[in-house]
């Protein structure tokens, strides 16, 4: 069973301990800088082989130290990266990121070649020979967002294959307009709760998970961070999941190592419920350490945690 997943990748730049920022005071002492691995598809990427699974990464690096490194961390992983493009006229995309204490954090982003990837980049051999697809970073795939994104999961549908999407930030509010024609071909749209409040304009999750089965997605699962998930299947009642208790120092890469676990489990035909306490336990133990994947670790010792440790 394996999972092509299709999109953002970026290159990390992590600042830890950073109690406020100001662009008007010169110089801020803060407790560290590293360089890790990022972007909503690459880390889900990595979580999901971690976890066992078998993955092919479609993407799109420059040919920098950046874009280097962020192919050796995919094939360090066990990645496939043979439908890794590289654009040697556009840097690979970058963030920084800026952690508080709490782990709460706030992103500065470039997108560099994650806007250069687009339908035709896609290794139709890879996707052939996988059993789900799964776009992460939409809003951030300027070639790919859109329609562009509806044919590839129309494709894969055709030759048999199960979808699914995670979307990132839309700085330029587009929202439902971009993933609309995406919807009906969607088996698992997974969006955090604030990115669904924009997408759809309501409130509550219950509503928002039922927008998108109107819109024809089989599975919304919306993604309540602190408070765990709610999720609602076509024909079936919604139900909420509470989160584990763990200690914060990082969010980043929470929802995309909940993705991972979802998707780790669902691909083995899991029941939902089961497939969602698994994510939840993922994304406990991401949040434990500082980068988007450092703390995922593999299948055994998740399974282990949600035997001995309540939600």
């Amino acid at each position: 069973m394996r999972i092509y997943c299709v999109g953002q990748l970026t290159a990390d730049i992590i600042v830890t301990g950073v109690e406020s920022f100001h662009l008007d005071v010169d110089t801020m002492n803060v407790d560290g800088i590293v360089i890790k691995n990022g972007g909503d598809c690459m880390n889900t990427a990595i979580g999901l082989a971690r976890l066992g699974a078998g993955v092919d990464f479609g993407g799109m690096v420059g040919d920098d130290m950046l874009g280097r490194y962020l192919r050796a961390v995919l094939e360090e992983n066990g990645i496939d990266v043979a439908g890794l493009r590289i654009n040697s006229d556009v840097p690979t995309s970058s963030v920084i990121v800026l952690i508080q204490p709490d782990g709460n954090r706030a992103f500065l982003y470039y997108g560099g070649t994650n806007r250069k990837y687009g339908f035709d980049d896609i290794d139709m051999a890879r996707l052939r020979s996988s059993s789900h697809v799964h776009i992460g970073g939409t809003y951030q795939l300027d070639l790919l967002d859109g329609q562009n994104a509806a044919h590839l999961f129309s494709k894969a549908r055709q030759l048999g294959l199960t979808t699914s999407m995670d979307v990132t930030w839309d700085p330029s509010g587009r929202w439902m307009s971009v993933i609309e024609p995406c919807l009906p071909f969607l088996d698992i749209f997974m969006p955090s709760e604030n990115e669904a409040k924009y997408i759809t304009g309501k409130d509550d999750p219950v509503n928002m998970a039922e927008c998108f089965l109107e819109h024809g997605v089989g599975t919304a699962i919306i993604k309540l961070g602190a408070n765990g998930a709610y999720i609602k299947e076509k024909n079936a009642d919604g139900f909420f999941v509470p989160a584990f208790k763990t200690n914060v120092v990082d969010t980043t890469g929470a929802g995309d190592s909940f993705v991972a676990g979802f998707l780790s489990r669902y691909i083995k035909g899991l029941p939902v419920y089961d497939c969602i306490v698994f994510a939840l336990a993922v994304g406990a133990h991401c949040i434990r350490e500082v980068g988007a994947t450092t703390g995922i670790p593999d299948e055994q010792t998740i399974l282990d945690y949600i035997k001995n440790n309540p939600l």
